[in-house]
């Protein structure tokens, strides 16, 4: 069933039919199982509630009887009779009352003298009592029917009985769990059913409740028809919450896939998995005879968030710590740019950029000879582009030139990128010359129309030649910037005038064919 649905929705629909189908289980087994718990609380609450009503009921009861036993005398002459009449004519409860004595013969009764033997199984529980009281339900001949007895004796031994029918006792259970919870009242031996009670009835839950000082015992039932028909009357409230839990779901699920998809976690993906591109841009010399050089650059298209800036790359490798990482994957990919056009490569030197504070890492040095050594190519071959983030300290200008020593050990050439707008300071090229100087696009903009950039420029020409470094002007994007630079004297450029960034296999075209003219 499940397939046939996947093959008739789109991705969209079928996740929200997912999510509308758990919804509909969880709402169901949310609500279910709350029910549930709220019948069975519903349950005790209630069952203790007519525990506590026959309680006060009962004490009610054996008070009253207390009450007329205490005025009572053990005899049965008119004036007795007449009490006991005008006793079961005001209460509440009884409609007959009788006196028995320590034999437990009841001699006197609101009808006349009696002469009746109480059932043992009574007197045993009377005797047994510790105020020496019970009750009971047996058929009574006055009454026509199973009628409800409360006995008591008193210290002196004369006893007193009353008789009332059992609804007399149950009219406060009724009042507090019909018509929901049907119950079973047990009076000594006999037992009261609740008239909505039937025993062909699913139950859900029961609970007992006893009132052992005068044998009483009151099962109530929770039917499964009341916990059907409460679940049927929650149905909207139902259908609410699983639109909200479908909602909820809905949208947990486009957050988790934002996260997955955000743009950090995108490429530090990327960078584990060796996915970003390296693209490579020809630096063409303007000397007659020369070879050309390249750049390797970085190039991503996420199937998230689209073509994806180099800076943004960096600045958040940086910022997962992950920029070591990505210069190694860069570094790799040259090495197997080499493997893989060995001969249109053959003298072609390519440069990668990096971090100068990756430089200051003890393990940077001892990484990248790991890498030579797996990659024999790229000896003599490779350069590192040095950015400049900040000024070194005292502390790190030492360190980064005995850094820069142990890398042209390795046969590295190393080059200062986009010089002069960074942090580059003349007292390091004083003491550790790069062999190449990149001059910055923002000063080949402005070449042509301002001459304090131009005398800058010379400056910066005449100091190269004197530091024996080689000059290459980047960002060249028009005739007039070239015949510019190339009037300073600078014999290698880059930019888009001769060729963009490109693919390996599109740039091994370009070398191919730029190396016949």
């Amino acid at each position: 069933m499940f397939k046939s649905i996947n093959s008739m929705m789109s991705s969209k629909k079928r996740c929200f039919f997912y999510y509308g189908f758990i919804s509909l289980f969880l709402s169901l087994f949310v609500f279910m199982l709350g029910l549930y718990a709220y019948q069975l609380k519903n349950l005790e609450e209630r069952s203790e509630s007519a525990k506590n009503a026959l309680t006060h009921r009962m004490n009610g009861i054996f008070l009253e009887l207390k009450h007329i036993v205490d005025s009572s005398k053990l005899s049965c002459e008119k004036e007795d009779i007449d009490i006991l009449r005008r006793t079961t004519f005001y209460s509440p409860i009884f409609k007959e009352i009788g006196l028995f004595n320590d034999d437990f013969r009841v001699y006197c009764t609101t009808y006349g003298p009696r002469d009746i033997a109480i059932f043992s199984s009574i007197v045993d529980r009377i005797k047994d009592s510790s105020e020496r009281k019970t009750v009971s339900l047996v058929r009574s001949h006055s009454l026509g029917e199973s009628t409800f007895f409360a006995f008591y004796q008193g210290a002196h031994g004369l006893g007193i009985n009353g008789l009332a029918p059992p609804q007399a006792l149950a009219v406060d259970v009724d009042y507090l769990l019909s018509p929901d919870l049907p119950y079973e009242l047990t009076i000594g031996k006999q037992t009261v059913v609740s008239s909505e009670y039937s025993y062909k009835s699913s139950v859900l839950a029961k609970r007992v409740e006893s009132l052992d000082d005068w044998a009483i015992s009151l099962v109530v039932f929770s039917p499964f028809s009341l916990y059907w028909s409460h679940l049927v009357s929650l149905l909207p409230f139902i259908f609410i919450f699983c639109v909200l839990f479908c909602l909820i779901f809905y949208a947990a699920h486009g957050g988790i896939l934002y996260y997955r998809h955000s743009l950090p976690l995108s490429i530090k993906r990327a960078i584990k998995d060796n996915a970003i591109d390296v693209h490579f841009q020809p630096i063409v010399s303007l000397k007659a005879g020369e070879l050309h050089e390249m750049e390797a650059l970085i190039r991503w298209h996420s199937p998230h968030h689209g073509q994806i800036s180099p800076l943004v790359i960096v600045e958040t490798a940086e910022r997962l710590g992950l920029i070591d990482d990505l210069t190694w994957m860069v570094v790799r990919k040259v090495g197997d740019f080499y493997r893989e056009y060995p001969t249109q490569l053959k003298e072609i030197n390519i440069s990668v950029n990096v971090d100068r504070y990756s430089l200051l890492k003890e393990s940077f040095a001892p990484n990248l000879e790991g890498i030579i050594t797996e990659y024999p190519e790229l000896k003599g071959r490779l350069g590192l582009e040095v950015t400049e983030t900040s000024a070194l300290t005292d502390i790190e200008l030492p360190l980064m030139v005995s850094r820069f020593e142990y890398i042209k050990t390795l046969g590295i050439r190393l080059s200062v990128d986009d010089f002069g707008t960074g942090y580059a300071g003349l007292d390091f090229l004083r003491r550790f010359p790069y062999d190449t100087l990149k001059l910055d696009k923002v000063f080949i903009d402005s070449l042509k129309d301002d001459q304090f950039t131009r005398q800058i420029l010379i400056s910066i020409t005449k100091l190269a030649k004197e530091l024996n470094m080689a000059l290459v002007a980047e960002g060249v994007e028009r005739e007039d910037q070239l015949e510019a630079v190339r009037a300073l004297g600078v014999d290698r450029v880059q930019g888009y005038y001769f060729c963009r960034p490109l693919p390996k296999e599109q740039v091994i075209a370009w070398v191919e064919e730029n190396s016949t003219k």
